[in-house]
C-alpha cells in the first residue's frame, strides 16, 4: 500500500528534442507509472534500474528503447488521470484494492498467464520460477467479476503489512500492540498518534475496534480463521461505514495528532508524536533513520495482536499499454538479483525468493555465529527450499524492528487480511470520509 511524495521530475532531453522538431533518438519507447521511491536509483556498482534494462533491451533485440518513468501520489490519482486519459501508460503499479477495481472495469489487460494451470508463459519466467509460493497462494485466492484471479492482471511487485512505529522509550510494545490504543482515554496516550491521510488505510483501525469483541471471538485454530477475519475486515454496509465514522472522529477528538501522508516516517524521527500509523516499509526507513540521526536512538515496529492487513502492490498493464515490452520489464526485475538491488533500495518485501534473495535477508539480519542471546524464525512458507535451509537466527535485540517489520512469521501473517475494493460503497464512504477529516 505504497503512499509516497509527489516527486517533480524534469522533461528528458529528448523530449525536449522533440519539442523543437528534432527527431526522438530511440526505436521504441515504455512509459512506466509508478509510485515515487520505488525502483532502485543506481549506485557505484550498479547502474539504475532503468538504465539497466534500456541496456538489456538493446543487446537483447539491437533496438534502442527509452523508458518514460513517471511518478504518482495515490492510487485514485492514478486511476482517475488513466480513466481520463491525461496519461496513457504502458504499465502501472496499483494497489490490490485498485487492481481489483480497474480489472473489474475493464481497464486492464491480462497478462501471459494460463488461470487453468495457475502459470506464467516464458515471456514471465523469472516470477513463474521465483516468485513466493505464499504470495501466489495469496493472489489467486482473490477471485474478480470475470472469475479470473489477480494474478491474471497483476505480477506481485512488493508487500508488507500495516501496524505502528513507536519510540519504546514513551511505549511499550503492549501498550501499542493493540489497535485499541488509539482510543485509550489515559492522558498518556493523549495527541500521540498519526493516522494515514488515506480513507482505505485508516478505514481499517475502525473496523478493528467496532467489531472488536466479534473478532477476539474467532478460533484462531479454526481452517477457516482468515476467511473469516477477511469477511470483517473488509465490510462496509451503511451501518458499519457509519460506526467507523464516528470511532474515527472519537479518535481524532483525543490520541490523534494529525493525519499524513508521507510525513510520519520523519515525525516519528523528530519526535513530533510517540507512534505513526506506518506501512511496514516506512516503519523500517523511521527505523535506519532513527538509527542513524541517534534522536531517539531506537524505533520499533508493532503489528496489533488483533490483525492488520497485508497489502500487495503489483504491476499492471492499462489496455492500451506495450504488453510485450511491459512483460519484458518486468521480467527483468523478477531476475533475483534485479529484485534483491530494489529491495535493498527500497526497503519493502519482495515476492522474488531464491539463493540470491536469501543470502541478502542473511546479510542484513542475520546473527552472528558466535552470538547467543537470539531467535528463530522459519521462512520456508514464504521462501520454499534454499541452500542451507529458510531458518534464521535473529539477535533477540532486533525483536520487534526491521527484520520482524519486513518478514512476519507465518502465525502473523494468518492474522492479516487483503483489502477488497468499496465498490458500490465508495461513495458513501467518501462522504464518511469527509466528515471525519471536517470534525
Amino acid at each position: 500500500m505504497k503512499t509516497k511524495r509527489l516527486l517533480m521530475f524534469a522533461i528528458p532531453a529528448m523530449a525536449m528534442g522533440s519539442l523543437v522538431g528534432c527527431a526522438p533518438k530511440y526505436d521504441v519507447k515504455l512509459i512506466i507509472y509508478n509510485w515515487a521511491d520505488y525502483i532502485f536509483e543506481g549506485d557505484d556498482e550498479n547502474p539504475k534500474t532503468i538504465k539497466a534494462f534500456e541496456q538489456y533491451y538493446k543487446e537483447k533485440t539491437g533496438l534502442v528503447l527509452k523508458v518514460d518513468y513517471r511518478t504518482f501520489a495515490t492510487n485514485e490519482i492514478m486511476y482517475t488521470q488513466i480513466k481520463e486519459g491525461s496519461i496513457k501508460p504502458d504499465l502501472i503499479c496499483p494497489s490490490d484494492y485498485m487492481i481489483q477495481k480497474m480489472a473489474n472495469e475493464g481497464m486492464l489487460q491480462k497478462f501471459s498467464y494460463n488461470e487453468a494451470d495457475g502459470k506464467y508463459g516464458e515471456s514471465l519466467k523469472n516470477f513463474e520460477d521465483y516468485g513466493s509460493q505464499f504470495i501466489k497462494e495469496k493472489f489467486t485466492s482473490v477471485k474478480l467479476n470475470d472469475n479470473n484471479s489477480l494474478l491474471t492482471y497483476a505480477v506481485p511487485y512488493f508487500w508488507g503489512t500495516m501496524g505502528f512505529t513507536y519510540n519504546p522509550e514513551y511505549f511499550t510494545a503492549e501498550e501499542v500492540g493493540t489497535w485499541e490504543c488509539l482510543w485509550n482515554k489515559e492522558s498518556k496516550f493523549s495527541n500521540q498518534f498519526s493516522l494515514k491521510d488515506s480513507m482505505r488505510d485508516t478505514y481499517v483501525t475502525g473496523i478493528f475496534h467496532i467489531y472488536k469483541d466479534e473478532i477476539a471471538a474467532l478460533d484462531e485454530n479454526d481452517p477457516e480463521y482468515n476467511a473469516k477475519l477477511t469477511a470483517i475486515f473488509n465490510r462496509c454496509d451503511s451501518e458499519t461505514i457509519k460506526k467507523v465514522g464516528d470511532a474515527l472522529i472519537e479518535a481524532k477528538k483525543s490520541t490523534v495528532n494529525k493525519f499524513e501522508v508521507d510525513a510520519g516516517k520523519e515525525d516519528i524521527v523528530k519526535g513530533v508524536y510517540s507512534a505513526n500509523l506506518a506501512w511496514s516499509g516506512d516503519a523500517i526507513f523511521a527505523m535506519d533513520s532513527a538509527e542513524e540521526l541517534k534522536k531517539p536512538a531506537r524505533l520499533n515496529y508493532a503489528l496489533p495482536k488483533e490483525g492488520s492487513n497485508v497489502w500487495f502492490d503489483g504491476w499492471s498493464i492499462p489496455k492500451n499499454g506495450n504488453k510485450e515490452l511491459a512483460e519484458e520489464f518486468v521480467n527483468f526485475v523478477c531476475d533475483p538479483e534485479n529484485a534483491a538491488l530494489i529491495m535493498d533500495s527500497v526497503g519493502y518485501t519482495s515476492p522474488i525468493v531464491g539463493d540470491a534473495m536469501w543470502e541478502l535477508v542473511n546479510d542484513w539480519y542475520a546473527a552472528e555465529e558466535d552470538e547467543e542471546d537470539t531467535y528463530e524464525v522459519d521462512l520456508s512458507f514464504y521462501f520454499g527450499e534454499v541452500e542451507g535451509g529458510a531458518t534464521i537466527s535473529i539477535p533477540t535485540s532486533e525483536r520487534g524492528r526491521q527484520f520482524d517489520a519486513q518478514y512476519p512469521t507465518e502465525e502473523v501473517l494468518k492474522k492479516c487480511c487483503m483489502m477488497n475494493d468499496f465498490g458500490s460503497q465508495q461513495k458513501e464512504v467518501g462522504e464518511m470520509w469527509a466528515r471525519v477529516k471536517s470534525a
